[in-house]
C-alpha cells in the first residue's frame, strides 16, 4: 500500500493541491501525453493500484461476479467487496461516468454487429469466412464474459 504522511494538511491547502493536480492532468488531453505524465509522477505501484480500483468499479457496474474480478485482476475478494459496498446503489460521479462509457460501448457493439451482419457474408468473397468467424468469436466472448 502507498504510504502517506501522518501529518494532516489544512483543508484549504489540500483543495489547492487537488486544483493543481487537476490542472496538470486536464492539460494532457492526448493519450500519449497523459501516459508520459502518469509515468513521470506515479510509481509503478501507484499506477497499478489506481488502475485496479477503477477496473474493480467498472466490472462491478457491468455485473461481473466478485470472485471472478478478484481472480482476474489479482486482488483479494475483500478488496472487491469493499468497493462493492462503497459504490452499491450509489450514483456518484464516477459511477455515472462509467455507466455512460458502458452505454456507449453497447451502442458501438450493436453497430459493430449490424455492420458485420451486412458486410461480412461467409463464402461470398475470399477471406470473409475468416472475418465471419473472427466476429462471431468476438461477439460470443462479449456475451459470455459481459465485457
Amino acid at each position: 500500500m502507498v504510504r502517506v504522511s501522518k501529518f494532516r494538511l489544512r483543508e484549504e491547502i489540500l483543495i489547492r493541491l487537488y486544483q493543481l493536480f487537476f490542472e496538470v492532468m486536464s492539460r494532457s488531453a492526448k493519450k500519449d501525453l497523459f501516459f508520459e505524465i502518469i509515468n513521470e509522477i506515479f510509481s509503478p505501484t501507484e499506477k497499478i493500484m489506481m488502475a485496479k480500483r477503477i477496473t474493480i468499479i467498472y466490472l462491478l457496474i457491468k455485473g461481473v461476479d466478485q470472485v471472478v474480478i478478484a481472480n482476474t485482476i489479482k486482488v483479494s475478494t475483500g478488496t472487491v467487496s469493499k468497493y462493492a459496498v462503497m459504490f452499491y446503489n450509489k450514483d456518484t460521479k464516477l459511477v455515472k461516468l462509467i455507466r455512460r462509457m458502458i452505454a456507449k460501448e453497447k451502442v458501438l457493439d450493436f453497430l459493430d454487429d449490424v455492420f458485420a451482419d451486412i458486410f461480412i457474408q461467409q463464402g461470398i468473397k475470399i477471406g470473409h469466412w475468416d472475418l465471419y468467424w473472427q466476429h462471431k468469436r468476438k461477439k460470443d466472448r462479449r456475451e459470455t464474459t459481459g465485457l
